[in-house]
This record gives C-alpha cells, sequence and structure tokens, in this order.
C-alpha cells in the first residue's frame, strides 16, 4: 500500500512539473480562459444593465425605487454575492450593486489602471450616468475602504455609510501610499488558477467552511476565468493603496454601521473597536458583531446581515 502512494505522489508530482513547464514555456494558461460572452450569457440577471465608461464596460443593476442604497462588492467577488440585501431591500429601496473593473461581468480596464483613484473615478461617473444625489452605501471589504473614500469626497451625497468587514485596517495595506512590491513568481496564479485555489480562498474568508456551496466557487471560479479577469486582479494587487486611511476614517460625517465577524482572519475583530474610535466625526457609530462568521459577510451570512442593514436604515429614517 505505501509502496503504491509513493507511485502515485511521484506521479502527481510529474505531472504539475509538466503542467508549470508547459505554462511556463509556452504562456498557456490552466484552466484556459472563458469567452467573454459565453461567461456573460451565464451569469447575466434579468435585471442586468451595462454601460461604457471611460473604455471600461461596466455591469451593474439598477432595481426598485425609494431611498437609494448603493452595494459594493469585496476583491474576487461580484455583484451576485449581494443577491440577499437585494431581496431584503427591493420592495422599499432604489438598490443599485455593480461589479469593479476587473471583476465579475464588467471588463478589465484598457489603460491597466486599477488604482484607488482610477476606482473612485469610475464609481463617480456610474453614480453621475444613473443621477444619484444621495445614497447609503454599503461596501464589503475593499469595496468598504473604496466606500470610505467616496464618502469622505461626497458628504453630502453618502447619507448612510455601511461597513461590512471592511479592509482598511489590515495591517498589510494600512497608510501604504506606494503600492506593495509583490515577488514576480505570484503572477503564475494567472496562468495556473486551479478551482481549489478559489476554494482556499473563500475557505479562509469563511467562519464555518461548511456554508460554502459549490456554486458559489464554481461561480467565483467560472468569472475569474472570463478572458482578461486574472490579469486584472494581479493588476490591481500591485497598484492597489489604500492612501492616508486613519484620516480619511476621521474625516467621515455620515452615520455608520460597522459589521464584522468574530471569525475575521483577514482582518482581526480587535480592530472594529478601533475603526469606531477612528469616527471621530460620524454623526453616530453603530456595530455588530458576528459570532460565528469570519471576513466575506456578504457570502457566508448574507441574509443576516442584509436584514441587520435594513433595521438599521429604517431606525436612522
Amino acid at each position: 500500500m505505501l509502496i503504491k502512494i509513493v507511485k502515485q505522489l511521484i506521479l502527481f508530482i510529474i505531472g504539475c512539473i509538466g503542467i508549470i513547464s508547459i505554462v511556463l514555456l509556452f504562456g498557456a494558461r490552466f484552466p484556459a480562459e472563458k469567452n467573454s460572452q459565453e461567461i456573460e450569457a451565464q451569469y447575466r440577471l434579468d435585471s442586468s444593465s451595462f454601460v461604457t465608461i471611460d473604455g471600461v464596460r461596466i455591469h451593474y443593476t439598477d432595481q426598485g425605487a425609494g431611498s437609494c442604497i448603493v452595494l459594493l462588492h469585496a476583491n474576487y467577488a461580484n455583484l451576485i454575492d449581494w443577491e440577499p440585501w437585494v431581496e431584503t431591500f427591493i420592495s422599499s429601496h432604489r438598490v443599485i450593486r455593480f461589479d469593479l473593473a476587473g471583476h465579475g461581468l464588467t471588463s478589465s480596464d484598457p489603460e491597466n489602471n486599477y488604482s484607488l483613484e482610477r476606482t473612485l473615478y469610475l464609481f463617480e461617473k456610474l453614480m453621475d450616468y444613473l443621477s444619484i444625489d444621495e445614497m447609503a452605501l454599503a461596501g464589503a471589504s475593499i469595496g468598504g475602504t473604496i466606500s470610505l473614500h467616496y464618502a469622505e469626497r461626497h458628504p453630502d451625497q453618502v447619507k448612510q455609510l455601511i461597513l461590512v468587514s471592511p479592509g482598511a485596517l489590515n495591517p498589510r495595506a494600512r497608510g501604504k501610499l506606494e503600492p506593495p512590491n509583490l515577488p514576480f513568481f505570484i503572477d503564475i496564479i494567472t496562468r495556473i488558477t486551479p478551482k481549489k485555489l478559489v476554494a482556499g480562498l473563500l475557505n479562509s474568508g469563511f467562519g464555518d467552511p461548511s456554508r460554502i456551496t459549490d456554486e458559489l466557487i464554481t461561480r467565483w471560479h467560472d468569472l475569474l476565468l472570463r478572458e482578461g479577469q486574472r490579469d486584472a486582479q494581479m493588476a490591481r494587487m500591485r497598484q492597489y493603496v489604500s492612501g492616508d486611511i486613519d484620516k480619511v476614517i476621521a474625516n467621515i460625517q455620515s452615520p455608520t454601521l460597522i459589521m464584522w465577524g468574530a471569525k475575521n482572519s483577514i482582518v482581526p475583530v480587535e480592530l472594529a473597536d478601533e475603526m469606531a474610535e477612528l469616527l471621530v466625526n460620524a454623526s453616530s457609530v453603530e456595530k455588530i458583531i458576528y459570532s460565528t462568521a469570519g471576513h466575506q459577510l456578504v457570502q457566508e451570512i448574507g441574509k443576516e446581515t442584509a436584514i441587520d442593514a435594513f433595521d438599521y436604515l429604517v431606525k436612522l429614517n
């Protein structure tokens, strides 16, 4: 039995070396990229719309009527993840969500610019296109960091702010004014991207990995394999900076709700208290800690967080 296992291990290692060699020598990708039109046909929603802003074809949905709430997803995520929030809000709110450049069904940026400034510019232009004068803004993870910057710049437009596991205080990015110096070999994930890589990414973000569904893993993996998306993700990783985030947080004026998972292994829950303390100019600050959940609250306990967010906005109004 042991000899059989060793033989299988050797064959596996040889196979992996073979795949890596082919990828590096011939520029192939494993798995191969998926056709954008086929992916769009598979994952577009009945409510999906598209608009091209400065060369980027943005996928968004605009549903319901009433007070507006805008939903901004996390890195590697997509607007479909917000479905429990849409279901909760749509009967009484106008609900807008969109895919960031290089995510979901939004195209990569022809300028290959995924900086915070470029992201905010596209966000602002989309809000102008949709004629949004006032909004509640909810952002998850990197979407939370983007939301903080947007709310600081547009205090008259952002009437309420909801931060869902914001990544702003992550020690690896906090206060950085220059992009990270990533090792060159990390680019291999743009060439070799097995489904297990996505499963591992989700596993690290859930407090209870048993909540991860096959549908979620497959959707994230399929959308990552869409033409241009892997390169876009890597470019964002190499270009991203959070800026002087402590100063940005201190300038926020909107009433703010902080949502955090106690089992958050990406941005520890202790930072939720620090986030609240930094919001010195917010008109009010509330905090909800979810004892069994991790970093990816929208994906893990979407319905629970949606109801809490809804009740929070109703109370404010």
